[in-house]
């Protein structure tokens, strides 16, 4: 046995022992911090969430902006207890399950133990408060702030304020709010047996609660202390231009949101006229296709002049991006090229399924995909051989259960994401090969990558006719064993492309 082969092998035996060791100790019992934020939030159902809104955004579109609102909020919250190391966060969600709340706002790549989810008690908002702040004293804690999720421009400075008020003696704390409610309210364990009492005769949702509030807590003798800062939540047409500007989001991003097709090219005069033919033919609407982007990594056959021809016989617009070779470049400038909402990477030799934008929206739209990507299918026909049939058959099988188990899709899947979580993950990375899996990485440690439903992309079969199943299939799991110790990706990719890719990098560096 070769070195090489006795190192894949230690591999193969160790990793799995050491990420069982790993979860062992994630699951030791954590110690209690000493503060608790609660966040105060609904899973976004539409025409059920932020109902005040839909005259302005519509049913999707107000569902939306509650998923951003919380996201944004969350994880403004998340990076404060990082930061602190002694603040546990509390989500205490309606209009769902624990389950679709931790999928939602825990990634795949899970890490924040600091934080955990319970489900709002029965009754009013006074109820649901008061459980709120006395289920944190119950832990052993000495402070709790209570928050809600549609305060925008809420951020760690409020809540560093919020608690050193409650550390200096007071013994609650109200952030006010623009319209006469409060955004934020906070106890400390000296005010634990006046909680039961304090919510009482409130006119929730009115203009006078605020002082209402202040009014009761005197009436209790709770020592009280008002933050400096006053903001608005988001709840009528009036406040989402308080969204916009925090969330840096605008109003048809919200409630128009359309495709940009990026396909990356390299010689591809055989495939991709039957690739754009079907993606123009395959959308629900061609009014739901921004555009198409062919991204050409400098085509020496006709690709180019090909995709010019076609874009003059379709009404979707069809644009021809120049790059450097290599997907990675490919696709980034693709993306930086585009301006649609929804982003979808096609290989020239995949063919996408009917309502292709249908079944990738409705994936998006699930809270915690924040990408996904179809299943897959290969082009063998009746003139391939029975063996080779049954490869490819095969093949399908472990790729689609690996999109499934593992939310791993390659770039042969289809990857879809939104403009937003795609620039949150910085986007594909400029490389030679595996610019795919990085990419899903990357998602990994925001959120979760999803499988539209229907029909599976179709890939061609050529590769696997020219080299066979197991050469191809068994180069790329040592690839992928090679990242996984830290092989660069430029090595990876001299390993998998020789010399026709040292031609195309030494190129590139003179043109630089």
């Amino acid at each position: 046995m070769s070195s090489i082969q006795i190192m894949l092998l230690a591999a193969t035996i160790s990793i799995p022992l050491i990420a069982l060791l790993i979860n062992k100790s994630r699951k030791r019992k954590k110690t209690i911090n000493r503060k608790v934020i609660s966040i105060f939030t609904r899973y976004p159902i539409p025409g059920v969430t932020k109902t005040r809104l839909i005259p302005s955004l519509g049913r999707e579109g107000a569902a939306y902006a509650q998923r951003r609102m919380t996201e944004h909020v969350l994880g403004r919250m998340k990076k404060y207890c990082r930061e602190q190391g002694d603040t546990d966060l509390a989500v205490w969600y309606n209009g769902s399950s624990q389950q679709k709340m931790e999928y939602w706002l825990t990634a795949k790549a899970k890490g924040d133990n600091f934080m955990h989810f319970l489900q709002q008690p029965p009754g009013g908002l006074g109820e649901k408060l008061t459980e709120a702040a006395l289920s944190g004293f119950r832990d052993n804690r000495e402070y709790v702030v209570i928050i809600g999720s549609d305060i925008p421009d809420i951020d760690s400075g409020v809540m560093e304020e919020a608690f050193e008020t409650l550390e200096g003696g007071a013994e609650m704390v109200l952030g006010q709010a623009e319209d006469g409610g409060y955004f934020l309210v906070g106890f400390s364990r000296a005010a634990k047996d006046k909680i039961g009492a304090v919510f009482e005769g409130m006119d929730w949702g009115t203009e006078k609660v605020f002082q209402q509030q202040c009014d009761r807590a005197e009436e209790l003798g709770i020592s009280l202390l008002i933050l400096h800062t006053e903001l608005s939540d988001v709840d009528t047409e009036e406040d989402i231009a308080v969204m916009e500007e925090a969330l840096k989001i605008c109003r048809p991003q919200l409630t128009d949101r359309k495709w940009s097709v990026i396909i990356p090219t390299m010689n591809e005069e055989d495939n991709i006229i039957s690739t754009l033919d079907l993606v123009c033919k395959n959308c629900s609407s061609e009014t739901r296709i921004q555009e198409i982007l062919v991204c050409d990594g400098g085509s020496k056959d006709n690709t180019v002049q090909k995709v010019k021809d076609f874009s003059l016989k379709v009404n979707i617009p069809i644009k021809v991006i120049h790059s450097q070779p290599g997907r990675g470049f490919q696709q980034k400038a693709g993306a930086e090229s585009s301006i649609g909402e929804y982003l979808l990477f096609l290989h020239s030799d995949t063919s996408l399924p009917p309502n292709y934008d249908v079944s990738a929206e409705a994936c998006l739209a699930t809270p915690g995909n924040v990408a996904g990507s179809f299943l897959w299918a290969v082009d063998y026909n009746s003139n391939d051989t029975w063996f080779f049939k049954q490869e490819m058959r095969i093949l399908e099988y472990f790729t689609n259960r690996r999109i499934r188990t593992h939310e791993l899709p390659f770039g042969d899947n289809a990857i879809f994401t939104t403009r937003h979580a795609y620039h949150k993950v910085g986007g594909f990375q400029e490389v030679y090969l595996l610019e795919d899996v990085l990419l899903v990485e990357e998602f990994w440690k925001i959120g979760h990558i999803g499988i539209a439903e229907g029909d599976p992309v179709i890939t061609s079969a050529r590769r696997w006719r020219k080299w066979g199943l197991l050469r191809i299939t068994g180069l790329n799991r040592v690839i992928l064993m090679a990242h996984r110790f830290g092989v660069s990706t430029d090595r990876l990719a001299l390993w998998y492309y020789g010399d026709k890719l040292k031609a195309i990098m030494t190129a590139n560096k003179k043109k630089l």
